[in-house]
């Protein structure tokens, strides 16, 4: 059976919230556009870039707030949020208790935010404390099971208590352990990929700095500068400053075209190919850096 939880009090603020940071974006890229090319318009478009992150922790939070469930089977209690599932042995629950007033930590509540009891160990044990709830743990059903105890808040409590007493009398079916599941291929290509991760970030980091060098020198460049010389020393193509952007350009082409066809081999378990495909971008930020700074100096 499939249990709804009861609604976040916040869902809605966390998807406002969403839309005044989106907004927030496009009026910064729109001042930038707007501006000579300059330090300013670098820390303009560094603030918009910067916001991304905090957008996708939002939109997170505000998925899970949205699409917190729970399953009950006669094996398992299955706790379902956003890209998510925990799932709990129906044997191992050892009491049920309506409300409970269980330790918090608030110095993370506003990270949480919209959803704040939403707080699951990667790896519980006997002894931890498991949020997984839309209210205050005094407002829910508390589990304490041999995979520690978990706060749960769903619209009919007494049907979750009820299906759940029913099953757990029935016997399993089959034996499940506690485990955290990932139900998206992107998640599960990076899982156990940290390096890849790096490479990958370290790769952005490139682009954002050819970005800021460019950017930030613009202003002081001469209107026309020598973009290749024979080799004897002397200018042998001249053309306006602007086309400096297009080392930006093959920097962002590369990281992009790279991270997408590294992906791509990861999705088919050749990490290696991967690897290098990812490394190979860092490879062109390193020398397209190297290319800029000889340009402007």
């Amino acid at each position: 059976m499939v249990f709804a939880a009861k609604p976040a009090l916040a869902r809605w603020e966390g998807v406002a919230l969403a839309i005044w940071i989106v907004l927030f974006d496009v009026l910064l890229v729109v001042w930038a556009l707007r501006r000579p090319i300059d330090l300013l318009q670098f820390l303009l478009f560094l603030a918009m870039a910067l916001s991304i992150p905090l957008l996708i922790h939002l939109l997170y939070r505000t998925w899970a707030a949205f699409s917190l469930e729970y399953w009950i089977d006669r094996n398992a209690i299955t706790l379902r949020w956003a890209h998510l599932q925990q799932v709990i042995p129906t044997q191992s629950v050892r009491e049920i208790v309506q409300g409970a007033p269980l330790p918090v930590d608030e110095r993370w509540s506003l990270l949480r935010w919209p959803m704040p009891f939403l707080a699951i160990a990667s790896q519980p044990t006997a002894q931890s404390i498991n949020l997984c709830a839309t209210r205050p743990p005094t407002e829910c059903i508390v589990l304490k099971t041999d995979a520690g105890v978990y706060a749960l808040s769903p619209a009919d409590a007494d049907g979750f208590v009820e299906a759940l007493q029913t099953r757990y009398r029935l016997g399993p079916t089959q034996v499940v352990t506690p485990e955290r599941v990932q139900r998206t291929w992107l998640t599960n290509v990076f899982a156990d990929d940290p390096q890849g991760v790096w490479l990958l970030t370290i790769g952005l980091i490139g682009v954002l700095l050819l970005f800021a060098v460019l950017t930030i020198s613009f202003p002081d460049l001469p209107d026309v500068l020598a973009v290749r010389y024979n080799s004897q020393g002397l200018p042998e193509e001249i053309r306006e400053k602007s086309a400096l952007f297009r080392l930006l350009v093959i920097g962002l082409l590369a990281w992009s075209v790279n991270a997408i066809g590294g992906i791509w081999f990861a999705t088919q378990r050749q990490r290696i190919g991967a690897h290098m495909l990812w490394g190979g971008a860092i490879v062109v930020q390193v020398f397209l850096l190297l290319a800029l700074v000889s340009l402007i100096t």
